[in-house]
């Protein structure tokens, strides 16, 4: 796989995960058109609500933004803008130049075959969710670690509260339990032939044990024992340090800003 087509269906992989996993909350509603993605969450919260561009490049950023708002305006909502640092070039300036709150730079990585790595840590168990009483408990890792990303409790707990929104065959959620207490998750989505991991995270407590590089790495291999070409992911600062100890290299970069629709 060239590099040309590794960023194409990174990106396809990214921007339907968030189609799916917006499908979780109910009254959510996705709409594409003029080679954009908007999607209005059934939740208030301005990083839940989302604009992706899919155009192969910039085009015009003043429109582009000008639409944005256009569409989120009569719903008075905040929104995010999640854009490709390699296609997206003058958005992303115009955002910056507009003083847009800029939520991070998450780093696009790429893991080709199987994760390399070693047996669980002293004390670890990793289970995959299979039922909603599992889901639970990944709900409630995701929910604590994603407060270090400025995603308050309940909006990561509406996206798991109906297991059977969430729970499907192209995807592959697990948790990983520190002494018997669940501690770190991860989740794998299939797309485009390839999977995206997305919603890691591990209790504050639990930290620097290894837990989330473990639960990476089986849920990664899962993912490629289910046919998928290659692993991506957006890291956070958190993530960053850890994915390259199993094979991960990075690739890209995707900024993500907050807009207001006025």
């Amino acid at each position: 796989m060239n590099e040309s087509e590794l960023l194409k269906l990174a990106d396809l992989n990214l921007i339907e995960f968030w189609r799916e996993s917006s499908k979780w909350i109910p009254n959510t509603e996705i709409v594409e058109k003029q080679e954009t993605v908007f999607i209005d969450c059934g939740i208030d919260f301005p990083g839940c609500s989302l604009v992706f561009n899919l155009s192969q490049d910039s085009g015009q950023p003043a429109e582009f933004i000008a639409r944005a708002k256009a569409f989120f305006a009569g719903r008075k909502r905040g929104f995010s803008i999640i854009l490709r640092g390699h296609r997206d070039h003058d958005i992303i300036q115009y955002c910056k130049d507009q003083k847009m709150f800029l939520v991070g730079d998450s780093r696009g990585m790429v893991l080709y075959g199987k994760a390399k790595g070693g047996e669980a840590p002293p004390g670890a168990e990793l289970r995959r969710v299979s039922s909603a009483m599992e889901l639970q408990d990944f709900r409630s890792v995701a929910a604590e670690s994603f407060l270090d990303l400025l995603f308050p409790r309940e909006v990561s707990e509406a996206y798991f509260t109906h297991a059977e929104r969430v729970l499907s065959p192209f995807s592959i959620l697990a948790t990983v339990y520190f002494k018997g207490e669940p501690a770190s998750c991860a989740l794998a989505m299939l797309s485009h032939g390839i999977g995206g991991i997305y919603w890691v995270g591990t209790t504050k407590k639990a930290r620097g044990k290894g837990l989330a590089k473990y639960c990476v790495q089986e849920v990664s291999n899962a993912a490629i024992d289910m046919g998928a070409r290659m692993l991506v992911l957006q890291a956070s600062h958190f993530g960053s340090p850890v994915y390259p100890r199993i094979g991960y290299r990075e690739f890209s970069v995707y900024p993500h800003f907050i807009c207001s629709s006025r």
